[in-house]
């Protein structure tokens, strides 16, 4: 049996439409690989959709004064419209918040709770008074306790750390201001503990990249329970509660099966396994049906972790075969945020270039798994320098000059030709053996510079060539023939990156996509590749990044010179450093903060007193092994309470999923001032 492809994209939520990140990290590459696997006539669907449940949308609905499936009726059409913009095409596209995905999802519960991965646990949760209803942690916002910064109950916006709502210094709630009190609830919990050998071994035998597996493995090492309810009344009701509706990273990914049954029963050839015993001895990957997901990184322990889990638990289903796993889009080297207006959206973009030139760009400026930038001076540079001189100006170039000369595009006898000619010719077979292996590796960066390559060798035949001296009519449709070989590879190689533009030029060559000449007549050529203006690229940059003015901007990108990372920086003055005081701190005692998943209380000595901290590093170090570290510590941090546990300082660290103390490298007193 021949083998299945099922691509899937992220579900794009629907709180706002598509911007040049979403396009970068998720769909465009996914598109590629499925144009690329129809052209080698492989069995290949798309699957793809939006999200439309949970409390971002319920927030925005209740800020508009609309019901929620206003807000998601609205962007998903947005959504759609975007895709269809960047010629990003699905065989089944759907909603979350349809009757086939809820009722698919109910039954997936109903089968995880049958196999005994779902029990009921009373915790305590944020619960407003005023509003008479427990608060979903991003109904809760405050104070960071790791940065001071302005902080949702989920993550700090200004730290970007992971939080819980109960780990805020002063908790509110966002829709009357009142402090929300502490109540016990019963929630439904999803045994994903239970699973670490069984995806450890899923993991192994998977065909995910090595990053991502290492990203899944330090995970797996540390799993948790999940809390798979929620309190709210916007979502997929959960079948055995009156009102709760499920976690949506629960029933947000079944939507890769409920959108595919959308297609009819052909979904079972994709995702059912065929017998009980298909999973067996280690072997979790069916070598009939590939299932790749493609999705952003922020979202990569969701599908190479926890989405996996809930499939090995459910037991019915193929698992994914690989997590196709897209790095950040940066803006003018700045991280885009659409709360502070620094984005690109995908419907402006269009407005301006053709989304060929857009794909282009943002596959080969960077390695699919390696963050990139958009930056407007370099997308018209690499456009006009790489795509339109080489590539566009040998197509254009061959096809001229055939057209002048015969019209027609000459058929010949490849075994006639000279051997200038047969090696270019060998050098095309050559190219579609060297980016197929790149394309199926994942590798559309090196794909275009080997197709870029051919173009190179196809301008310097035509310069050596001189086809415009040559006298004998033979040997010149020997030349424009081989010419047209090399357009001809160009063009099929590059569809799939390129659809709008490969398929004008095969339109002038009135031929089809695929590598065969057929010697038809040709149309009268015209410029398929249009160079960017340096005055376009202006009015497109005042237009589209209106919101920052010119002073701003220089100020901001002295800011990343002197960030490796690409950070903003605030510079403070000398006096605003000398009021921190800074001291080397060695830990006394460590144990856990009860009700938090992240918190150690220490007590430490500071040199002439001892003082209790709270620091946000379980699961990064054991509390036995802190006892007699030497750390920094910020002492003269105004205290505040952690679940309920009052800390007198902050404990310096860095990292985010590896978190490290920060620690003297010598062995200094206890008490020295750091300054």
């Amino acid at each position: 049996m021949s083998e299945k492809y099922l691509l899937t994209t992220a579900l794009a939520y629907t709180n706002g439409p598509l911007h040049l990140g979403h396009a970068r990290s998720t769909y465009i590459p996914a598109d590629i690989m499925k144009k690329y696997l129809k052209l080698k006539g492989k069995d290949v669907i798309h699957v793809g959709g939006t999200d439309n449940h949970g409390v971002p949308i319920t927030l925005t609905a209740e800020k508009e004064g609309v019901k929620p499936e206003d807000i998601v009726n609205k962007y998903h059409n947005e959504i759609k419209r975007d895709l269809d913009n960047l010629n990003v095409e699905f065989d089944s596209y759907g909603k979350t918040h349809s009757d086939i995905h809820i009722e698919t999802a109910q039954e997936f519960y109903l089968k995880l709770k049958e196999n005994g991965y779902i029990y009921e646990k009373e915790i305590e949760q944020f619960y407003c008074p005023k509003c008479d209803r427990f608060l979903a942690d991003r109904y809760v916002e405050g104070t960071c306790p790791f940065c001071g910064g302005e902080a949702r109950g989920d993550h700090c916006e200004v730290c970007g750390r992971h939080l819980e709502p109960t780990e805020l210094i002063n908790p509110y709630c966002i829709n009357c201001n009142t402090t929300p009190e502490l109540r016990k609830t019963t929630h439904r919990f999803f045994k994903l503990s239970a699973l670490s050998d069984d995806l450890r071994k899923y993991v192994e035998s998977s065909d995910m990249p090595e990053h991502v597996k290492n990203m899944a493995y330090s995970w797996i090492n540390e799993l948790h329970d999940w809390d798979i309810s929620r309190d709210i009344k916007w979502g997929v009701p959960i079948p055995d509660s009156e009102n709760q509706v499920m976690y949506v990273w629960l029933e947000a990914p079944i939507g890769y099966i409920s959108f595919t049954k959308q297609l009819g029963d052909v979904w079972r050839d994709y995702w059912l396994k065929k017998d009980s015993n298909e999973n067996e001895n280690n072997n979790y990957n069916t070598k009939d049906v590939k299932i790749w997901h493609f999705i952003g990184k922020d979202i990569t322990v969701h599908h190479s972790v926890f989405w996996p889990g809930m499939l090995i638990a459910n037991g019915e289903y193929n698992l994914p075969s690989s997590v196709i796993s897209g790095g950040y889009l940066t803006l003018e080297g700045r991280k885009m945020s659409t709360s502070k207006k620094w984005v690109v959206w995908v419907d402006d973009f269009v407005k301006y270039f053709d989304s060929d030139y857009l794909r282009y760009f943002l596959m080969v400026n960077a390695p699919l798994n390696r963050d990139c930038d958009f930056s407007f001076d370099e997308f018209q540079k690499r456009i006009n320098t790489e795509l339109i001189a080489i590539i566009g100006n040998f197509t254009h170039r061959a096809l001229v000059f055939s057209h002048r000369k015969f019209k027609a595009i000459p058929v010949v006898d490849e075994e006639n030709l000279k051997d200038e000619d047969k090696e270019l010719i060998n050098k095309c077979k050559e190219t579609v053996e060297k980016v197929d292996k790149h394309i199926m590796e994942f590798n559309f960066k090196d794909a275009i510079m080997d197709i870029i390559h051919l173009a190179k060798e196809g301008n310097n035949y035509f310069q050596k060539m001189e086809p415009w001296t040559v006298e004998d009519e033979n040997r010149l449709k020997e030349i424009l023939y081989t010419c047209a070989v090399v357009v001809k590879h160009i063009t099929y190689l590059l569809y799939p990156f390129m659809p709008n533009k490969t398929m004008k030029l095969l339109d002038l060559m009135n031929e089809e996509l695929d590598l065969e000449i057929r010697g038809n007549d040709l149309k009268k050529p015209k410029v398929v590749f249009t160079k960017i203006e340096d005055d376009q690229i202006k009015m497109v940059k005042e237009k589209l990044l209106k919101s920052e003015d010119a002073n701003e901007k220089r100020k901001e990108k002295n800011k990343i010179k002197r960030n490796e990372k690409g950070d903003s920086m605030d510079l403070i003055s000398i006096d605003d450093f000398a009021k921190i005081e800074l001291r080397v701190a060695q830990i006394l005692e460590a144990e856990e903060v009860p009700k938090s998943k992240k918190l150690l209380k220490l007590i430490v000595d500071i040199g002439d007193e001892k003082r209790q901290v709270v620091a946000g590093i379980k699961g990064h170090y054991e509390p036995a092994e802190l006892v007699g570290k030497k750390i920094v510590l910020l002492c003269n941090l105004k205290p505040a309470k952690l679940c309920g546990v009052e800390s007198q300082g902050m404990v310096l660290a860095a990292g985010d999923e590896v978190v490290a103390l920060l620690t003297p490298d010598k062995d200094v007193p206890v008490g020295s001032k750091i300054c």
